[in-house]
């Protein structure tokens, strides 16, 4: 039986408020793995915001941003 089979059996019986509480403490793992090995897994979305803010690639005013990334195709 793997580690899966051996979880959700141990779930089954327990009360829906109880599971809640164990979801959150897996969702909690998972995110502190993540940030102490960032290239183990994939990075969640939130932890990339405000990743560019200080680019000077992107410094400039959206609408130019978009014209020269059109015209680089071009």
């Amino acid at each position: 039986m793997t580690t899966t089979e051996k979880l959700y059996e141990a779930l089954k019986g327990l009360p829906e408020p109880v599971i809640d509480e164990l979801l959150d403490f897996a969702e909690f793992l998972r995110v502190r793995k993540l940030r102490e090995h960032p290239k183990a897994g994939n990075e969640l979305l939130i932890e990339l915001q405000g990743g560019l803010e200080n680019s000077t690639n992107f410094a400039d005013a959206p609408l130019l941003i978009q014209k020269r990334l059109r015209d680089e195709w071009n």
